[in-house]
């Protein structure tokens, strides 16, 4: 079970006891007391359990609620096959674009180390649990770990009421991320539904309004991707992988950062020779280098355009001055 979840069904079983020990003193019912003490040290030595223990795979809870739903009874199986398989398509698209192999259209790449298994269901509403399939124990977090984490955080997001944090969501966006996310809010939105999501200690619902929202403004985004070679000065900062250029064009001097691709940043740490070119990661600074950047163009109803760049690999020493 997810952690929160466990977490909260301890903690409202032992906030259950102490209630009980509180109307049962010793005096008046010493058996039931001592048995209400041994439950309340049970519970208490499992939450401190529960509280050392580190997850290192990927987990998410899934909860629906409204038209597909049935009380607690059931849900829609449709309605969830549909649902599950957008999240999951999600979740694999987001994870081939980390890696840096998703392509445009085509078969998902990546599927079976982005899959997802259904672990369990969750009683007293309808949900699902939702686990990395792999089993293997992990000193540090998966890879797929921080992807499910970025998918609820941009869940989370695009029904904000606040614009700017929507804008945040929406920039980190790319176009089947955002394929999948249309159809699953359209899905959700047409069947009224109402959706909550546990990820880690993230724990936050959309209800009927917010999916509308989301869906709105979902529909009226348009991405537009490309990517050229430019040649300038390019600094990284590896551990949070971002970077920044500086680059030169008939304007004038253009300045401008975004994110690191996997590949760029293991030719940074030194792992990657590219067309025998050694990338000596101590000299990107100190001299003119050749880029590959992918610029993605978000387009928003009624907005500027805004653009966002990745770094995808260092071609290598540009041999004199920039473009």
């Amino acid at each position: 079970m997810l952690k929160k979840l466990e977490h909260d069904a301890l903690a409202a079983d032992l906030g259950a006891v102490e209630t009980l020990l509180a109307n049962h003193t010793e005096d008046d019912d010493p058996i039931g007391h001592l048995q209400f003490e041994l439950r309340k040290q049970d519970l208490q030595e499992k939450l401190q359990l529960l509280e050392g223990r580190i997850d290192r795979h990927a987990e998410l809870g899934v909860f629906f609620g409204g038209g597909p739903v049935q009380g607690s009874r059931g849900i829609n199986a449709d309605f969830a096959g549909k649902a599950l398989e957008e999240l999951q398509a999600m979740i694999t698209k987001r994870y081939s674009e980390q890696e840096g192999v998703l392509k445009h259209n085509g078969r998902l790449p990546l599927t079976s180390q982005s899959k997802m298994l259904v672990t369990g269901l969750v009683r007293g509403s309808v949900g699902f649990v939702l686990e990395e399939s792999g089993e293997t124990a992990q000193m540090v977090d998966t890879p797929l770990r921080a992807v499910v984490e970025e998918v609820a955080d941009i869940l989370s997001r695009v029904g904000a009421a606040d614009e700017a944090i929507f804008d945040e969501a929406a920039a980190a966006l790319d176009q089947r991320v955002l394929g999948s996310l249309k159809d699953f809010f359209k899905l959700l939105d047409e069947q009224h539904a109402t959706l909550r999501i546990v990820n880690g200690n993230r724990d936050f619902l959309l209800d009927r309004q917010t999916v509308s929202l989301a869906r709105t403004r979902v529909q009226a985004i348009q991405i537009e991707e490309k990517g050229e070679e430019l040649v300038g000065t390019l600094f990284v900062l590896p551990t949070v992988r971002r970077f920044e250029f500086e680059t030169r064009s008939v304007a004038g001097r253009i300045t401008f950062g975004g994110s690191v691709s996997p590949e760029a940043a293991a030719q940074i740490a030194g792992q990657q020779d590219i067309d025998g070119v050694s990338i000596d990661s101590r000299q990107i600074s100190t001299r003119p280098m050749r880029i590959d950047i992918q610029t993605r163009e978000i387009r928003e109803l009624n907005r500027a355009p805004r653009r966002v760049y990745r770094l995808l690999r260092i071609i290598g020493p540009a041999n004199g001055g920039s473009d």
